[in-house]
């Protein structure tokens, strides 16, 4: 048949007949034996992908340039097995959690293309898929899904360097999958110069009696100055969808300052976390934040009160070749009642205003936004930024600070690495900062 089409024809429209589903096809093809070949191999793969391992697929002319696909899926096969590479550190049942379909139920290709999204967003997985799908002995399908997982933690430290005030830095410990089951614990630390320590613990129970359904207890120290400590002890449950994390729970933070007069408050606290981000060759590009509030009764020596707070982190990414894109916000503060006078959020260095000494200001409500241009064909970018915020002080005073600054930041085998320096645009470049921030996988 192919050879006499051949003596009249170089291509010919295509049209689809059959039982549905249908394969999406080309409007034409060259009437090449090969590609004809290749047609049909690539109709007969597509069933298979979707769970159909015994379609028949039969092409005929119906006119002289005209070419019919008469198509066959047969049986919609079952789900037999799912295979990992013998390499995967990560319980299997941990990794199977976001697989709506379950072995012996109808093979469902969008469920797992849903898996495969979801299974991506876990922590502890670089990439999932594609899928290989195979014929098993009990003439169902049986899905061989490729896993590269992450380092299942890391150890980083940041050092900062003013002339004024010298070295500063901390550290902290996370493990992301522990022996394989997807739990999570942070352990972090900072010396202050005043004597002490900040620190402060996370862990999390995910997949609560096989459910999306996780628990979280963190606990956290502060030496705001010399003899004076905060702590602060909370728990919550939160619900995975998609992409977003839901959380609610509750929480009580303790003031024990030097001069006497101790504080507290005890709270319900809810939250909303999303991740819209994707891998590309440069890092992550998309959307990401937190958004978290909490409302509950405050203590001082003489009265109590309620209170209402507010605090988020939103991230955005883009690139286009070499060039990128990025600003990312913060902002938090006392949204209503009567803000015990312990109750500030310290500001400067690494991770707030780069360009100004740690610990710069203690404000009860602030907000920063910091825009970000990098040049660089992969996850090693050079970057220039500028950090411009917006608070008051504990005291009630406004301030208006502004950073600006160059950097490096990339990644290479196990190690990750930000290093940079910037100033304080009203204090001149005599006052320049430097940080260095490195981690290592584990």
């Amino acid at each position: 048949m192919h050879g006499f089409l051949l003596l009249f024809l170089t291509a010919a429209a295509l049209e689809i007949s059959g039982s549905p589903p249908f394969p999406p096809v080309p409007d034409s093809v060259s009437m090449e034996t090969t590609e004809v070949e290749q047609l049909t191999a690539g109709v007969l793969d597509w069933y298979l992908s979707r769970g159909y391992p015994f379609a028949a697929v039969a092409l005929y002319p119906m006119s002289r340039d005209t070419l019919v696909i008469h198509t066959v899926p047969g049986r919609h096969a079952l789900l037999e097995e799912v295979v990992f590479p013998d390499s995967v550190r990560t319980r299997t049942s941990i990794l199977l959690r976001g697989l709506e379909t379950e072995c012996g139920e109808p093979y469902s290709y969008e469920d797992v293309e849903r898996w495969l999204d979801s299974m991506e967003r876990l922590p502890f997985v670089e990439s999932a898929g594609p899928c290989g799908v195979n014929l098993g002995p009990g003439g169902n399908i049986v899905l061989v899904v490729p896993v590269e997982e992450s380092p299942p933690g890391w150890f980083s430290g940041d050092l900062d360097f003013t002339s004024s005030g010298g070295f500063t830095g901390g550290g902290e410990i996370v493990f992301t999958n522990m022996f394989g089951t997807g739990r999570r614990l942070e352990l972090r630390g900072a010396a202050v110069q005043w004597g002490g320590l900040d620190a402060s613990a996370l862990y999390r129970e995910p997949w609560i009696l096989g459910s999306p359904l996780s628990a979280e207890l963190a606990a956290s120290q502060e030496v705001p100055d010399s003899g004076s400590v905060i702590r602060e002890l909370s728990g919550n449950l939160v619900m995975g969808i998609g992409p977003l994390e839901i959380s609610g729970g509750g929480g009580s933070w303790r003031s024990f300052p030097a001069q006497g007069g101790d504080e507290s408050y005890r709270y319900a606290s809810a939250g909303l976390s999303w991740d819209l981000t994707e891998r590309v060759s440069q890092g992550r590009a998309g959307f990401s934040g937190r958004v978290n509030t909490d409302a509950g009764t405050a203590s001082g020596p003489d009265s109590t009160y309620f209170l209402t707070r507010a605090q988020g982190r939103m991230k955005y990414q883009w690139f286009h070749e070499a060039l990128g894109f990025g600003a990312s916000a913060m902002a938090g503060g006392t949204l209503g009642g009567v803000r015990p006078s312990t109750m500030v959020t310290r500001l400067g260095g690494y991770g707030s205003l780069r360009g100004y000494p740690e610990d710069s200001w203690r404000a009860a409500e602030w907000g920063v936004i910091s825009p970000e241009v990098s040049l660089g064909e992969t996850a090693t970018r050079l970057y220039v930024f500028l950090d411009a915020g917006i608070l008051r002080t504990g005291l009630g005073d406004m301030e208006y600070p502004v950073s600006a600054g160059i950097g490096i930041r990339g990644i290479s085998g196990g190690l990750g690495f930000d290093a940079g320096a910037g100033y304080p645009l009203d204090r001149g470049i005599e006052s320049a900062r430097f940080y260095l921030s490195a981690r290592v996988s584990i």
